[in-house]
């Protein structure tokens, strides 16, 4: 257990990913504005969870040539799921979705504490996305039945359907726009078969 903690906390991405969490909620409360900073927050963790959903669904699997490189290395992910080589996306993405992410929250709230307690919302959720999609991959127990549901789904995306199962970290998305279960036509034709979930 504490090689698996140590193998994901010292990934270049997951500590890219605290570095941005954590600093932009000291800024965001050292600049504390009441209640928006605290919508902002909950804001910037909502859009996190909604995107993960889309841009698995459409960009990872649907729509290829919308972003081909990063379509071929979730191609990858399914091929060798458990492989650590294929768990976490390339540092460079992250390094300019979060610049972008900034500025455009800069340009909306005009506000730098504001857009930083949304950047840090987005930031502080994708962790948890992150840890939730490693530890699905990886033998560790997971001790909390949620967290041993969502893994079992997310294998199940991997194992029995993918195209089903899209979110890792929640499955609000997979329940609002059906794909909460396996689609019939694409039922048993993967054929492989799920490691044990504990």
């Amino acid at each position: 257990m504490k090689l698996a903690h140590r193998e994901f906390w010292t990934n270049p991405m997951i500590a890219f990913i605290t570095g941005v969490g954590v600093g932009m909620l000291a800024i965001s409360i050292a600049g504390y504005r009441g209640m928006p900073s605290v919508i902002c927050l909950l804001g910037g963790a909502a859009v996190y969870a909604i995107f993960e959903y889309l841009v698995h669904r459409f960009l990872l699997h649907q729509l290829p040539r919308i972003a081909p490189a990063m379509h071929r290395g979730h191609a990858e992910h399914h091929r060798h799921p458990t492989e650590m080589e294929h768990l976490f996306s390339p540092l460079r993405y992250d390094l300019i979705l979060y610049l972008g992410y900034s500025l455009f929250n800069l340009a909306v709230f005009r506000d730098w504490r504001l857009a930083s307690a949304v950047v840090a919302g987005s930031a502080l959720f994708q962790l948890y996305y992150q840890w939730m999609h490693y530890s699905s991959h990886r033998p560790i127990k997971l001790i909390t039945p949620w967290g041993r549901w969502m893994r079992k789904k997310h294998l199940l995306h991997h194992y029995l359907d993918e195209h089903a199962w899209y979110g890792v970290s929640h499955p609000v998305m997979d329940y609002l726009l059906g794909t909460s279960k396996p689609q019939p036509k694409n039922r048993g034709e993967q054929g492989k078969q799920p490691p044990a979930v504990r």
